[in-house]
């Protein structure tokens, strides 16, 4: 249950990167890094999730939601930094 709560977090952040993409033109390619950061951290979570489903071990499934809250911490920092330039525009 909790790992599809995180699931769901990280797919939130990453529909945010669009949004973000369209709001603030000026920062375009650190969102595009950002962006492709994140997509390394899901195919490595999807790779241990491949090797969760051979062998249903937890530890996978465990190693796997820690990539995942890492790519969310990542995504949470670049919020702050978006919310900062939001205001600046002020």
């Amino acid at each position: 249950m909790e790992h599809e709560k995180i699931l769901l977090e990280f797919k939130e952040y990453m529909d945010r990167l669009q949004v973000w993409k369209t709001s603030h033109g000026i920062f375009i390619n650190d969102i595009k890094k950002l962006e492709n950061t994140l997509n390394k951290m899901y195919d490595e979570y999807t790779t241990i999730l491949i090797d969760y489903r051979r062998t249903k071990k937890d530890r996978y499934l465990e190693e796997a939601s820690s990539v995942l809250i890492e790519a969310i911490d990542l995504a949470k920092k670049f919020s702050k930094v978006e919310l900062i330039a939001s205001l600046s525009k002020r």
